[in-house]
């Protein structure tokens, strides 16, 4: 580049050279002028577009399969993000797809409620939440509430109330689920609490009556945030309001994961606990390079043999596993040096000298037979391609 300019250079004096000789001389009566006035018109920022789709399946916490977009699109101006477009799409392109951002979307930290007129009186076919707890060992819980003949006297403990699963919840349990609903009326849920007051909540009980037809409305669940549709608006505000860039926000879900902050500490994206999974990371990093990267980063030698450093994508994010081949093309060993992969899931799979990386060792002839570990597919496909980019390396 600095020969080419060199030359540039060197051409337009030949030239101005060539037009002082050939011009002819100036008129010493002439009246002076100034030089042209050169107008400097201000720079504006540099405005970017970026846009990533990233598609992740799997299964429902009901065993039914999945299909999640992730969509990450907007604009930078000077690298800083202006405007965005944070959407998670269940089942693109299929008659059943819906929007996670919506409150109408995906079943987490929101109650539903239906109250229907018949011919006696009142029915309450539903008032369910939708959630998590950890008490009872609940996890994330799809509850359902009915109740056949409403009336003004009609208690919590008058609701039939079951799991997805079928089972009959006991008060105990049920007054735990519900008791976030609950907070979102001022409301100590009790075993006598009026029904009316909690469809009040839903506006299907108001001016002292019930009110027929159907509404959903979010809360405030166990991890302080509210549905996940509200929790994803929270994300992009935090995003804009700070000034982020890609790398930043990069950086945000690779280091971040509200969820596991207790939550009168949590100050980083307020209003969001969504678990900083693999799936945002990959979404961000796709909009940055336009591809997501797998294969060998480095390699070196090791006493036993070439130690290669393989990238692999698993469930949490990134993997970064060393192999070490020895001279006869034999993995003499095999080891995580970064995962983001959960602790007592996928996280078993990476620690040192693990029962999986003990089966990849002995089953190198061919890894791809070495069964996954049911509920940590991610992480040991992950485990099995790193060995299988080093195995490549080491032929060439």
């Amino acid at each position: 580049m600095k020969k080419k300019l060199c030359s540039a250079l060197a051409l337009t004096l030949a030239l101005s050279m060539l037009g002082a000789c050939s011009a002819p001389a100036a008129d010493p009566t002439a009246p002076a002028t100034s030089a042209p006035e050169v107008s400097q018109e201000p720079q504006g920022p540099v405005v970017e577009s970026f846009s990533a789709e990233y598609e992740m399946t799997g299964t429902t916490s009901a065993g039914k399969p999945k299909n999640d977009t992730f969509i990450f699109e907007g604009t930078t101006e000077d690298g800083i993000i202006k405007t965005l477009n944070f959407d998670i799409i269940r089942n693109k392109g299929l008659d059943d797809e819906y929007s996670k951002k919506g409150i109408m979307g995906y079943m987490m930290n929101v109650s539903d409620a239906e109250v229907v007129k018949t011919g006696s009186g009142w029915s309450m076919p539903a008032l369910n939440v939708y959630g998590y707890e950890t008490q009872y060992d609940f996890g994330q819980y799809m509850v359902y509430g009915v109740l056949e003949e409403l009336t003004e006297d009609s208690t919590f403990a008058d609701m039939t109330i079951t799991s997805y699963t079928g089972d009959v919840l006991d008060m105990d349990k049920a007054i735990t689920v519900y008791r976030y609903f609950a907070n979102e009326g001022g409301i100590e849920l009790t075993a006598e609490t009026p029904v009316k007051d909690l469809l009040a909540i839903q506006g299907l009980y108001k001016a002292g009556a019930f009110q027929e037809g159907k509404n959903r409305v979010s809360f405030a669940g166990y991890h302080g945030g509210r549905s996940y549709g509200e929790q994803m608006e929270a994300i992009e505000e935090h995003i804009l309001t700070h000034d982020m860039t890609l790398e930043d926000v990069y950086e945000m879900f690779q280091t971040v994961n509200q969820q596991s902050e207790p939550i009168e500490e949590r100050d980083t994206v307020s209003g969001a606990t969504i678990a900083f999974v693999g799936d945002f990371q990959r979404m961000v990093y796709l909009a940055i390079h336009g591809e997501l990267f797998e294969g060998v980063v480095t390699t070196s030698q090791q006493e036993e043999g070439i130690r290669y450093e393989v990238v692999t994508q698993g469930y949490g994010g990134e993997v970064e596993t060393y192999v070490t081949i020895n001279g006869e093309g034999k993995v003499v060993s095999i080891s995580v040096r970064d995962s983001q992969e959960t602790p007592e899931v996928g996280g078993k799979l990476t620690e040192e000298n693990s029962e999986f990386i003990q089966a990849l060792v002995a089953g190198q002839e061919d890894v791809s037979k070495v069964d996954a570990v049911t509920g940590a597919t991610f992480t040991s496909n992950a485990l099995i391609k790193a060995v299988q980019f080093a195995q490549e390396a080491s032929k060439n």
